[in-house]
């Protein structure tokens, strides 16, 4: 099983909200893995370090969920975050974490929350879970996820799962995050929820590379993107926030790849200058 626990923070001090953009207006702003000191001239920071400067925060390395401002949701931030961390491949993480808007990150009541991870791990067993199970050649197993149509129902079906034997079978792992998520999911902790259904899409994309090697790297492609898009639809839950004009939102992240340029430069020539004394 993976761990991302060492992304977990206490909310950090209240910060003015701002409503959110369109990142598609942005395909030159890199989303990398890990967190950055300062972005480059041509972007380089994580997904949510660049939520950050586009919500028009100042940029803030981002490390913990609590170095995100207060206004953002903290079980979608974690969830980003691991899918950030989990995607290796560059180019594909940039076509799927870049069109995340800022606008629906926003923090609601608990109990939108609780909806939004409810729907990530109804979503998980159902969509993500069975690609395992297919490539371990349990089809029963695959066809029962599934059918899940509900958190409760996810609930249901990974403790019936749980009951089963898998030692042995490399599904160890997976079955120890459904777990925790299940458990934290009816103890009505979000943020441990989004955690460990995140860490579920990188247990399931490891059955598949250690089955399947490079024939089951298309298939790993397809589990990420399908992280992707629960992302988007738990963002859709409790979001009314009007985008940002597209302008503004460039305006800012220039600002932000200037001053990194700016800062640069102003190194360089202050090395320079202690060289020569």
């Amino acid at each position: 099983m993976f761990n991302f626990s060492f992304f977990k923070g206490r909310v950090a001090p209240g910060m003015q909200p701002t409503t959110g953009f369109d990142f598609g207006r942005l395909l030159n702003w890199r989303i990398l893995r890990g967190s950055h000191e300062f972005p480059g001239p041509d972007g380089g920071t994580c997904v949510n370090e660049a939520a950050i400067v586009a919500a028009g925060y100042p940029y803030t390395p981002v490390r913990r969920i609590d170095d995100c401002p207060a206004s953002f949701s903290r079980p979608l931030a974690l969830y980003a975050m691991c899918l950030n961390e989990i995607v290796l491949d560059d180019m594909l993480r940039q076509e799927l974490l870049l069109p995340s808007s800022p606008a629906r990150w926003r923090r609601g009541h608990p109990e939108v929350d609780l909806q939004r991870v409810a729907l990530i791990l109804q979503r998980t067993v159902a969509e993500i879970v069975p690609e395992a199970f297919d490539w371990l050649g349990r089809s029963r197993e695959a066809r029962r996820c599934r059918a899940v149509t509900t958190a409760d129902e996810a609930v249901a079906v990974v403790k019936a799962l749980l009951a089963q034997e898998w030692r042995g079978v490399r599904l160890s792992g997976l079955m120890s995050s459904l777990s925790m998520a299940t458990e934290d999911y009816l103890s009505g902790r979000a943020i441990d929820v989004a955690q460990y259904c995140g860490t579920s899409i990188a247990d399931v994309a490891e059955i598949i590379g250690s089955v399947g090697g490079c024939a089951g790297s298309q298939d790993c492609r397809g589990v990420y993107r399908r992280g992707a898009a629960i992302l988007d639809g738990a963002l859709k839950i409790g979001n009314s926030a009007e985008p940002i004009a597209p302008d503004l939102v460039v305006r800012r992240m220039d600002t932000v790849r200037q001053s990194a340029v700016s800062e640069r430069r102003m190194c360089v020539l202050s090395k320079a200058f202690c060289g020569v004394l």
